[in-house]
Parts: structure tokens; C-alpha cells; sequence
């Protein structure tokens, strides 16, 4: 129906995130890598193999997809299982994903409101960002 907003789930394991974040790096993945060497006579020879480890970043910004404190910290612990495999659930795709750890932070984000102090205490606060993950 036009002008219908169809709702849309995101989740990851047993979080349900904001329905709003963007999988921003979508279009960047083609499952394939190429090396290209020429010959000694000019010409060109591709080597072309296809390869597995879909990054996939989820973004907010400040004016969407919040992600409260407390889900946050679940995210935090659940990043912080090692060799953790979770079901990502976007929209009406579903991908095996693990956090990227090794492009830290794996959970990069910053609070909506700027406070010299914060208060740890308070699930309710919000926060945005991006959660990097890769598809395994």
C-alpha cells in the first residue's frame, strides 16, 4: 500500500534492535576477490575466486536507531564470547554473524545526550552508533 510503512525486524541472537538501523555497507559486498598480473607481453591474466566473511554494519545516527543502555551492554557481552556465532535477523534476511573484533570497537558507539559525566546505572539512556559484524 502506498505510503504504508511495513514493519521491519532487526535482531541479533536474543536482542531485538531498533527496526530503523541501516546496514549501511550492503551494496558494498560482491562475494568475490581478484588478484590481476600481466604477462610479459602486456597482456592481463585475473585470477578470480569466490570468498566468505561479509562484513555488515549496522548504523544509527543521532537522530535514529537508538540503542538503549541496556542494550548495549548486551551487546558488549555477547561480543565478548569468544568464537560467538549469532543469528542476525534483518528484515526478512537472515545471516550467522559474529562480531568483528578485530576491527575495534566492535560496538562503536556514543550517547545521544553529550554529559561530562555519565551515569552507568541508568538502562534507559540512549546511544547510537555502529555494531560491526561479519557474516561466517
Amino acid at each position: 500500500m502506498e505510503g504504508e510503512r511495513l514493519d521491519r525486524m532487526i535482531k541479533l541472537g536474543d536482542i531485538e534492535l531498533p527496526d530503523d538501523l541501516i546496514f549501511d555497507n550492503y551494496f558494498e559486498w560482491t562475494g568475490q576477490a581478484a588478484a590481476i598480473d600481466r604477462t610479459l607481453s602486456g597482456g592481463v591474466v585475473v585470477y578470480a575466486n569466490e570468498i566468505s566473511g561479509r562484513p555488515i554494519n549496522l548504523m544509527g545516527d543521532k537522530n535514529y536507531a537508538w540503542l538503549t543502555f541496556a542494550q548495549v551492554k548486551a551487546l558488549q557481552q555477547m561480543a565478548g564470547v569468544i568464537g560467538g556465532v549469532y543469528e542476525l535477523i534483518y528484515g526478512d534476511q537472515l545471516f550467522s554473524v559474529r562480531f568483528r573484533i578485530e576491527d575495534a570497537p566492535a560496538i562503536d558507539v556514543k550517547p545521544i545526550l553529550d554529559m561530562p559525566h555519565y551515569d552507568y546505572d541508568n538502562d534507559e539512556d540512549y546511544f547510537y552508533g555502529t555494531i560491526k559484524l561479519m557474516e561466517v
